[in-house]
């Protein structure tokens, strides 16, 4: 009982942190949408009608599934549901706990492995429904009694390393298929490089990342840990594991606890010993290779960073694309070891940026003004010689786009929102669509490119069968395939003087390979320690992205140093460890029969689902502010992420009294509508004194008593705003005007003394805030160039009790520092406020000051913020130190107001200045391993006119890297 009472303890202290992520919406879809349903046994699918043939495929998809996807965790989950994207062209997927739900952006992205989508998805996130379920289905039982959802994502996120959680998912997307991310090179080599030239790093550094040195991500890393494990453990280690931290999450270390008894070491032992022998086996196959010899373009830079997709623009000039952590992504133009930037686009997609001469094209992403899942791709067209831009937005999605010899057009990747794959080809001149192919079966297309004539495309196709080298002939559509690679990763084609270049993993690294048109012979060109990608030819020289530790670095080779190996002297990639987890998992799934998939289906009424009650817990929970207080909370959204709503009591311990809440937000409109409603007593005291007089009224005795007393109140905030995106390249804007009312009833009690006020207040509110910013690099803290404007104006409408009114503006400006990932933010702000007004300010007061009522109020403040070290720095597995920041400020405000006696008489006004410099030191990192990244430190502010100094305790949780 001691046990369950400290977990519910630690539900209700870590819960909200550890369980944000539970109370949040993707986005929503445009409100013109009908939606439908399938009801499986196992699955509850909602798409747009649009979608029927291919919800059809995936309903049966995801039952196929079902039936092989959750052996090796000993767990089948109860029925979920599935909500399909359509419209957007993001490409993801992802299992939220609280409320329980799968969300899948059905979009495929350029990279994909020779798999279809919509297949990948359903395996990798049915595993998260596994893993997730079995954690809700093994808690103790009076758990989710008392917290409904959030209790089984708060212990996942509190106890589970996540490179378990997407680890485990990667083996299994790997086991059940031909392919998986596990026979991947490009997924697996950033581990290899990272241990083979770096050695090993911290448990916490690798598990938890750096802003030092790259790490691979929890999917990488992940799929290591946990395939390693199992191979070396056998598979159901992880299943003892998810039911240790079911059941025991108070233990000391459940995971540690269960991986010590079943394999002798803790986390981090159990790291140190598979990765040991991974460095072994890594660097002997490297040292068994015959490599070629290569030379780099320009030295590395500091940090990691990855520059692809290159070409030459003219003799002298290499164009590239370039993505750094430190920087934003940047084309540029190379010569001479020396490199000056070219053009900063937007959001560019994976495999989308090509170039011919002085001509550059890609494709980058432009949200929808107010949609979210409604965002589109524009073709962009940018000429280096006259720096002149076009922009072609098109109805559907559109990829890879590539210049045709004759510049007069553009062939490009077409997708529409029902999944129909298309090869098109578009005036360059006017964006007008020429032609439009599709391939038997939809196969999916990759990476088009022309021959020198403009006559054929060359490019990656997609079946059932796995990918393969495509050409397809541009005036009678015919298509041919030239070269089939199974399920090995071809990818990248480029043609050159009859042969197709292209990048190839037959071997388990990815290497340049050729494809003879005249011949019909294909050599493998390179031989490269960790991956080599992205071919092109240069004066007979094959230029290529060489991947190391520090990223993709373009590299040339000399046609006289070219491996030249006939593919039939090839050995073929066995990967090991992928083939042993499919042999735990005893079979690969076939989804040949979902073309002939028919289910029911019936309209889903969102109108008849807008609530969808999923958590609660014996206490007041403030998911807004990450507040916990005494009482009961209800908490409900609905599947689509369009309607929140909260209910609750809130006990206040100060005033020994409580208040209900009622608050509901709905997204699903043009507008987002807001209203919240709570009513209660209040309470407050005030002092009494009772005095004696004598018999000719003189005061002989005062006694002066401490009196209590209460009132009823009851408030009502509605609210109307419009939050609108826009883009236009590197910076986006977002607008929100808004509307807000407010009503304010206060009646008494028996103890409410006669002078106390009472009656109706009522206010309406107007705010329009206003931001224009560029992107964030990975090591950025603040953005390089950014503006802010905020604008309110509060007015309390006449009645028989006026409080008055404020108005108020203010602006944030932000400028790069002298160094990379420094930062300037300059801050002011403005506000009157009416004598009288019971609004509190606007405006922010200098730091190490209390705010109090003023009638006017001018206030600014200039930080330099900047990182000063990267130390990387473990303390056990307690506190993981990953960057030392400070921010150098100084305050100013001049504030104007009345002053009264004691008695309440206005006595005159005064004007003060305050003024405050000093300094933020914090650091940021990870506390006892959680995946949240949390801000700690400390502000030391001085007050010149008083002569002062000002401590304050500073603590932050970053949620945006959950």
């Amino acid at each position: 009982m001691k046990q369950l009472f400290a977990i519910i303890v630690t539900i209700l202290l870590i819960g909200p942190v550890t369980g944000y992520s539970q109370y949040f919406s993707t986005g929503q879809e445009p409100a013109r949408i009908k939606w439908r349903q399938i009801n499986t046994e196992h699955f509850q699918l909602i798409y747009p009608e649009e979608y029927e043939q291919k919800a059809q495929q995936l309903a049966y998809v995801f039952e196929k599934t079902y039936d092989y996807g959750y052996h090796t965790l000993g767990h089948s989950p109860r029925k979920i549901s599935v909500i399909l994207h359509t419209h957007t062209v993001q490409s993801n997927g992802l299992v939220a706990w609280a409320p329980k739900r799968m969300e899948l952006f059905t979009t495929p992205h350029q990279k994909i492995y020779a798999q279809d989508w919509l297949e990948e998805l359903a395996i990798h996130e049915f595993r998260h429904v596994v893993q997730m379920d079995k954690i809700q289905d093994e808690l103790p039982d009076l758990l989710p009694i008392l917290f409904g959802e959030q209790a089984a994502a708060a212990v996942v996120g509190a106890y589970l390393p996540f490179w378990f959680i997407e680890g485990d998912a990667v083996v299994i997307e790997t086991a059940l298929s031909n392919s998986g991310r596990g026979r991947l090179a490009s997924f697996l080599m950033e581990n290899k490089a990272q241990v083979v030239e770096n050695g090993l790093y911290s448990y916490n550094k690798t598990s938890l990342g750096s802003y030092k040195d790259f790490v691979p991500n929890r999917y990488k890393f992940g799929y290591w840990m946990v395939g390693g494990t199992r191979k070396k453990y056998g598979s159901g280690i992880w299943s003892k594991v998810l039911r240790e931290v079911a059941q025991r999450p108070l233990s000391v270390s459940p995971v540690n606890r269960i991986l010590k008894q079943e394999t002798g070491f803790n986390q981090r032992g159990l790291y140190q010993d598979l990765f040991l022998n991974y460095q072994k086996k890594w660097n002997e196959e490297i040292n068994s290779l015959a490599l070629t010899t290569s030379t780099l373009i320009r030295k590395p830079s500091k940090f990691y960073s990855n520059y692809t997709q290159a070409f030459a623009a003219n003799d002298s000039t290499i164009v590239a694309l370039k993505r750094d952590r430190s920087d934003l992504t940047r084309i540029v133009g190379i010569s001479s070891d020396k490199q000056k930037t070219i053009f900063t686009p937007g959001s560019i997609f994976q495999e989308s940026f090509s170039g011919r001469d002085n001509m550059l094209i890609w494709s980058e992403r432009r949200p929808n003004v107010r949609w979210t899942h409604a965002d589109r791709s524009v073709i962009v067209i940018y000429n280096q010689t006259t720096k002149a831009k076009k922009v072609f937005p098109f109805e559907n999605k559109l990829f890879s786009p590539t210049l045709s010899p004759d510049f007069n057009r553009f062939a490009a990747v077409e997708i529409d929102k029902t999944n129909h794959y298309f090869l098109s080809i578009f005036n360059l001149k006017t964006g007008e669509r020429l032609k439009q192919f599709q391939l038997p079966q939809n196969q999916f297309i990759f990476t088009p490119c022309w021959d020198d004539r403009g006559q054929v495309l060359y490019f990656v196709s997609l079946s059932s069968k796995g990918k393969s080298l495509t050409s397809i002939s541009i005036d009678n559509g015919q298509f041919e395939i030239i070269l089939d690679g199974g399920f090995h990763e071809i990818r990248s084609p480029y043609y050159h003087d009859g042969k197709i270049y292209f990048t190839g993993s037959f071997t388990g690294i990815d290497n340049i390979y050729s494809f003879n048109l005249r011949s019909n012979e294909t050599k493998q060109l390179t031989s490269v320690r960790f991956g080599a990608d992205y071919p092109t030819i240069i004066e007979n020289q094959l230029l290529f992205s060489n991947y190391s530790s520090v990223g993709y670095q373009l590299a040339v080779l000399s046609s006289d140093s070219f491996l030249n190996k006939p593919f039939e002297e090839i050995q073929l990639k066995k990967y090991e460890l992928a083939n042993t987890l499919a042999e735990q998992e005893k079979q690969v799934i076939d989804f040949s029969g979902k073309e002939e998939a028919s289910y029911d289906t019936k309209p889903y009424r969102k109108a008849a689902h807008l609530f969808n009650f999923h958590s609660w817990a014996p206490a007041y929970v403030d998911v807004n502010d990450y507040e916990i207080k005494p009482g009961i909370s209800l908490f409900s959204q609905n599947k689509l992420g369009t309607a929140e709503t909260r209910l609750g009591y809130e006990y206040n311990l100060e005033e020994e009294i409580g208040k209900y809440i009622a608050g509901f937000t709905y997204s699903g409109f043009f507008p987002v509508l807001d209203a919240e409603f709570d009513y209660g007593k209040r309470k407050s005291q005030y002092f009494q004194i009772k005095n004696t007089v004598d018999q000719v009224g003189n005061v002989v005795n005062s006694d002066t008593t401490i009196q209590q007393f209460s009132w009823n109140q009851l408030r009502f905030d509605g609210g109307v705003s419009f939050p609108l995106h826009f883009s236009q390249g590197r910076f986006s804007q977002y607008i929100r005007p808004q509307v807000e009312y407010s009503y304010q009833r206060i009646s008494h009690t028996n103890t409410t003394p006669p002078e106390f006020p009472s009656g109706l207040y009522h206010s309406i509110a107007y705010q329009l805030y206003l931001q224009n910013s560029t992107g964030l690099a990975e090591l950025d803290l603040v953005p390089r160039f950014a503006q802010t404007l905020e604008l309110t104006i509060r007015n309390g409408l006449k009645s028989k009790s006026d409080i008055g009114s404020l108005s108020a503006i203010q602006s944030n400006l932000f400028f790069p520092g002298i160094c990379r990932n420094h930062g300037i933010k300059i801050y002011n702000g403005f506000q009157t406020n009416e004598q009288g007004s019971s609004f509190g300010n606007q405006v922010r007061f200098p730091r190490g000051y209390n705010s109090f009522q003023n009638t006017k109020m001018y206030s600014m403040g200039i930080d330099y913020i900047m990182p000063l070290l990267y130390p990387d720095l473990s303390i056990g597995k307690f506190i993981y130190l990953k960057r030392l920041r400070t921010s150098l400020f100084y305050d100013f405000a001049n504030v104007k107001g009345n002053s009264y006696s004691a008695e309440g008489e206005y006595i005159g006004s005064f004007s003060r200045d305050m003024n405050s410099v000093g300094i933020d030191l914090l650091g940021e990192g990870h506390l006892l391993r959680i995946v949240t990244p949390v801000t700690v430190g400390i502000r030391n502010a001085y007050h010149p006119k008083e002569q002062s100094f000002y401590f304050q305790f500073l603590f932050s949780v970053n949620f945006d890297s959950l």
